[in-house]
């Protein structure tokens, strides 16, 4: 039985285009095809034919390609994964072109001689032919039998080549790992000496690598490092099989500088190599110190500053707190972390809160003021900031929020402004004494007047009286008529008609007056008193009408206000809080026009004008309030409703008239915006919803500020 192989690929080069078949698992395959010359046809096609044929006794499954063209070009086919090369009776000066082609990628060549010519034998040879076998009765025998071993050893040949070229791979990747590994490695034998050093350990012991290997490591080794890493412990668990824990060996160079090691050993054979580990961890001992140091430095901060702070992630859970956010929401030490934030931060009917919109929309907000309730379920005003917590992508992990206790701070605003209105009430009191000292003058004129009259109508009751009692006592006629006549000549006297129509004057004159200081004290007290706690509704005209008829008890007469006042429906409001945005603004326009008279030194009979209008607009009611005094500045309007902010001379305003204007109306869900022109005026425009807010309130009773 023939030798049998596995799968394997032979080209056989001859001169014929035919090609033939039988029997056998030998695959036949023609690559080229060109004409041949029919005077070679005959021989060729015999050789090829007993080729083949001698082939395929090799058993297995082998692929023979046949090219039939010797001058085709074949620089395309893969000579390295064929196992054969067959020149089938090609001339020695052809083959030789193809034998140098395939002399150093092989495959080995088999050379067939059609004749006996030691010579063309030699030439085949000296080429690179690797056998040649000649056409004869032996000839089915010999073929197979030479391919055989010439496959068999070139399969050989290239499986050592394979495992040569693995082993050099293997052999360069460990140098590359042993060479660029960010480690010091050295192999140490059974007798504690060096075997070998990479060159990281070579330049952490200050020796050449070529110097080290048989020598002791103990006598090549840095005498402190060698102590500190305990290399003899080591190595001895070591060798005794031990599993050795890595140890943290610190040392002091040769230039000073402090070092940290990480220290292993593995045993290596049975022989007692030994492996040896260090790895220089100073760096990273030292970025893990100013981490530490950077964490507590920052969590130092975080939880001294005045302002809570919390992580929430994307779920609503509190990942972090400080301590000022525990204090604020009322919880203990460490119990807010993994608690909802809907706990204290709860939606309400205008929408979610902002530190889900955080979440949601990824939007940030900066000093926006809202409601908080703590884990006592008191509600208590906070400001608060919030920004999206981002990765490396960009993509929202959570949510800061940083907020403050307003509290206090709303108290602080609560009692300036109630300064402010007591300061303002100073202001109320001067116009409304002069407004009142007018009635009040006439009624005491009136009075002294009325006294006199009194004593003069004195004589007309006593001569009244004795006539009466002359009458009663029915004296004779004559004494009742001399009572009569001294009657009439004391009515005549004092002209008793005179001073019976001018006292009944006086009297209602008297009454008058009073009736105006009672509507005076009667503005006062009903602009003076707090709102209700609820919402009401409200005429926004007689709001208006009653301010103006107080500021302009402090305006000059050089001012003049104009009313054009519409048709309103009433509004559902906090009026006083509405009344007190009126005064704030008629003030200060009365207070422009006055500084405008002044700087300018014009006629002050007709050159100050206010003019109020009020009208329905846009499901709602607008009111726009215009001088003709100094203007605004262009640089100060974006501040004008700034808190504290005031063009006033220092003492004559705070700055909190306009900036409570714009919350109150804020409040009451409306808008405010100013127009201004320097030396010509300025116009306030406000809008007000038909209904207030229910929520408007966090509503401190504003009280009366006048400024600008």
């Amino acid at each position: 039985m023939e030798p049998s192989l596995p799968i394997v690929r032979i080209v056989i080069l001859g001169s014929t285009s035919t090609v033939l078949h039988s029997a056998g698992s030998a695959r036949l395959t023609e690559v080229s095809a060109p004409e041949a010359a029919s005077s070679h046809a005959g021989t060729s096609v015999v050789a090829l034919h007993d080729t083949r044929a001698a082939l395929a006794r090799l058993g297995g499954e082998v692929s023979v390609d046949l090219i039939s063209d010797p001058h085709a070009d074949l620089s395309a086919l893969a000579f390295d994964a064929l196992d054969l090369f067959v020149l089938d009776c090609i001339d020695p000066e052809e083959a030789s072109l193809w034998l140098e082609l395939v002399r150093d990628i092989g495959p080995p060549v088999l050379a067939i001689q059609r004749d006996d010519d030691d010579d063309s034998a030699l030439q085949l040879f000296r080429c690179g032919a690797d056998q040649c076998v000649r056409l004869g009765s032996d000839y089915m025998h010999v073929v197979p039998a030479t391919a055989l071993e010439m496959i068999h050893r070139w399969q050989r040949k290239r499986e050592r080549g394979q495992v040569e070229r693995h082993i050099e791979w293997l052999e360069g990747f460990n140098d590359a790992i042993v060479n660029q590994i960010p480690a010091a490695l050295a192999v140490i034998d059974g007798e504690g000496k060096v075997a070998t050093l990479n060159p990281l350990f070579s330049q952490l012991l200050g020796v050449a690598a070529g110097e080290a290997p048989g020598r002791l490591f103990s006598a090549v080794c840095d005498a402190g490092l060698y102590r500190a890493a305990g290399f003899d412990e080591m190595v001895e668990a070591t060798h005794r099989g031990v599993d050795v824990v890595a140890r943290e060996a610190r040392w002091t160079n040769a230039d000073g500088a402090a070092q940290v090691f990480d220290v292993r050993s593995q045993q290596l054979d049975d022989n007692g190599h030994v492996l040896l580990v260090l790895t220089d961890v100073s760096q990273i001992e030292r970025q893990a110190e100013q981490i530490g140091e950077l964490q507590r430095y920052n969590a130092n901060i975080i939880q001294n500053i005045n302002s809570a702070l919390l992580v929430v992630s994307r779920s609503r859970k509190i990942n972090y707190a400080n301590s000022a956010a525990e204090s604020i929401l009322g919880v203990e030490c460490g119990k807010l972390p993994g608690r909802r934030i809907a706990d204290w931060f709860r939606d309400d009917e205008t929408g979610v809160h902002l530190i889900v919109q955080t979440l949601m929309d990824g939007v940030r907000f900066k000093g926006a003021e809202t409601l908080v309730t703590r884990e006592d379920g008191r509600l208590i005003p906070i400001g608060i900031s919030c920004s999206p917590l981002l990765d490396a992508a960009g993509e929202t992990l959570g949510a800061i929020a940083i907020f403050q206790d307003l509290s206090e701070v709303k108290q602080l605003e609560r009692q300036a402004m109630q300064s402010e209105k007591m300061a303002s009430i100073g202001q109320l009191a001067a116009g409304v004494a002069h407004e009142i000292n007018n009635p009040i003058g006439f009624i005491r004129a009136n009075l002294f007047q009325m006294s006199e009259y009194l004593e003069d109508m004195q004589g007309v009751w006593t001569e009244l009286e004795a006539l009466q009692l002359a009458i009663a006592s029915g004296e004779n006629t004559d004494v009742i008529r001399a009572k009569s006549a001294a009657l009439k000549d004391v009515s005549n006297k004092i002209d008793l008609d005179y001073v019976r129509r001018d006292f009944t004057k006086a009297v209602s004159e008297s009454q008058e007056g009073s009736e105006r200081i009672r509507h005076i004290v009667k503005d006062l007290r009903d602009f003076s008193r707090q709102d209700s706690a609820k919402s009401e509704l409200a005429d926004i005209n007689e709001c208006l009408e009653s301010t103006a008829n107080i500021v302009w008890t402090m305006a000059k007469h050089a001012v003049t206000l104009e009313k054009d006042l519409g048709v309103l429906p009433k509004l559902r409001c906090y009026p006083m809080q509405l009344k007190q945005v009126f005064m704030n603004l008629l003030h200060n326009a009365s207070q422009a026009i006055e500084g405008r008279i002044a700087e300018e030194e014009i006629d002050e009979v007709t050159s100050g004008e206010v003019v109020v209008r009020t009208f329905c607009k846009d499901g709602g009611v607008g009111i726009t309030i215009t001088d003709n005094g100094t203007g605004v500045a262009p640089e100060h309007m974006a501040r004008i409703f700034d808190p504290f902010f005031t063009t006033k001379e220092v003492g004559a305003g705070t700055g909190l008239g306009l900036s409570t204007s714009y919350n109150i109306v804020a409040r009451h869900g409306g808008n405010i915006s100013v127009s201004s022109e320097v030396g010509k005026g300025t116009t306030f425009d406000i809008w007000l919803p038909e209904s207030v807010n229910p929520d408007a309130g966090d509503r401190a009773d504003a009280g009366v500020v006048l400024d600008d």
